[in-house]
């Protein structure tokens, strides 16, 4: 039976500590037939109907692995208040109707799972949209090391060309054992092609390089679980 996974919406519980911002994702299929109708239907309900202070951003899964072939997904980011709110089991009769329009052209779902932002680095993203976003799931084998000396090579290389975005996974964890999202953010499909290098100076190439050497000699450990590249479709 069809059943989009965004009827959990309504069922989740979750307690975590205050921090930056807090985020949920639900993945799943649609057939290449109904994905402008899906896409359709989510604009026109959460133009009209998101949650005060929540954040909806649609995806088109673009490059992935075959363990990883979902077609789509929907994220929700806010503060803590904010999708606690949304999260507080009130439904409606225009939630209900849009879950069964929506229903009715998803193939299937695919997993879901949810954490909170821990650092955002780039240019100002005050207005700015970044439609074409790589994600790399981690394993960081040590917390304690890893953060500060993220926090270093990002002081030591500031880049005005890609927004990166880290947030830690607390529940939904694969079993390949995931503990982080990287997210970078790019605006156009050339500039993600290129790559962080090819948008630099020669002189910011060199930092660059210096700086990430520097943060894998002392980062405590980490492996790379999943990559693959994404398409913003609609943010509201």
């Amino acid at each position: 039976m069809k059943k989009l996974i965004l009827t959990s919406l309504l069922l989740v519980t979750f307690t975590i500590s205050a921090q930056d911002f807090y985020w949920t994702y639900y993945n799943f299929s649609v057939e290449p037939e109904n994905e402008a109708t899906v896409l359709k239907l989510v604009e026109d309900y959460f133009k009209e109907h998101k949650n005060d202070g929540v954040t909806v951003r649609f995806f088109e899964n673009h490059f992935s692995d075959g363990d990883n072939n979902y077609s789509h997904s929907i994220g929700f980011s806010g503060s803590l208040d904010a999708m606690g709110n949304q999260y507080s089991g009130a439904q409606s009769d225009s939630w209900d109707l849009f879950l069964t329009r929506v229903n009715q052209h998803i193939e299937g779902s695919f997993s879901s799972f949810m954490g909170r932002g821990i650092a955002t680095h780039g240019p100002a993203t005050e207005g700015n949209v970044w439609p074409i976003q790589n994600y790399i799931y981690i394993h960081v084998k040590d917390p304690g090391a890893f953060l500060p000396a993220r926090e270093k090579y990002f002081s030591s290389f500031k880049s005005d060309v890609r927004l990166t975005v880290l947030g830690s996974i607390s529940s939904g964890r694969s079993p390949h054992g995931e503990t982080h999202m990287v997210i970078q953010g790019y605006k156009d499909f050339k500039s993600a092609m290129a790559g962080i290098d090819a948008l630099l100076t020669p002189d910011q190439v060199e930092a660059r390089k210096k700086a990430w050497k520097e943060f894998g000699e002392n980062n405590g450990g980490v492996s790379v679980i999943r990559t693959g590249t994404r398409i913003l479709l609609g943010k509201w």
